[in-house]
């Protein structure tokens, strides 16, 4: 907090009420998860699968073993919803809004399974409103689906990944650092869900 305080006073004196509104606003980023896509196990894709049904007996056939070992890795774009506030005011540009680093920490029904950070920097330009980052997850099936018969067990997956995925039981937890051109604001950790945005 005192490190925004700071930045916001100098801004005042660099550039003037506009620019101090506008690194207010960076602290009031908000995140949101949109969608999953490219879902895939054992290379599969399963993004247009509907049900079993749908697997060809070449992918059934490379499924089953990996279902009797209990190790049955899978792989999906997991799609985080930024809402940006600084839309239009004109200043965004210069003042180069962009989250430098995204710390998080996904969860599947409340249960940590991974870490990790954005490659690079996400830029954000005046009139980007909105924009989308795409974070890869690479799970073991059995972490998040448990018990069950093949089918049953893909008939869950197809829940999560398939035509219809529901992203109900994802949840991630982030510290974002929103980097200008007079230094990092860092956030405190946020928890990131579906049905709403998520802020500072």
């Amino acid at each position: 907090m005192k490190k925004i305080i700071l930045t916001i006073v100098l801004a005042t004196l660099l550039f003037g009420c506009s620019a101090q509104q506008a690194l207010k606003n960076l602290s009031k980023l908000e995140f949101k998860i949109d969608s999953v896509s490219d879902f895939e196990i054992l290379e599969i894709p399963i993004s247009g699968k509907s049900g079993v049904g749908d697997f060809s007996p070449s992918e059934l056939l490379k499924v089953v073993p990996a279902f009797s070992s209990g190790n049955l890795p899978a792989s999906f774009t997991l799609n985080v919803s930024v809402k940006n506030p600084n839309t239009n005011d004109g200043i965004s540009d210069y003042l180069k809004l962009e989250i430098v680093s995204l710390p998080w920490e996904f969860y599947f029904n409340d249960k940590n399974l991974l870490q990790g950070n954005i490659s690079e920097p996400i830029k954000f330009h005046g009139n980007d409103s909105k924009k989308i980052i795409p974070i890869k997850i690479y799970v073991n099936i059995f972490d998040i689906v448990s018990g069950g018969s093949i089918n049953e067990i893909l008939n869950s997956v197809l829940n999560y990944g398939g035509k219809n995925p529901s992203t109900a039981k994802i949840s991630l937890y982030a510290k974002p650092v929103i980097g200008t051109i007079l230094g990092n604001i860092p956030y405190d950790r946020i928890k990131i869900v579906d049905y709403k945005f998520s802020g500072k």
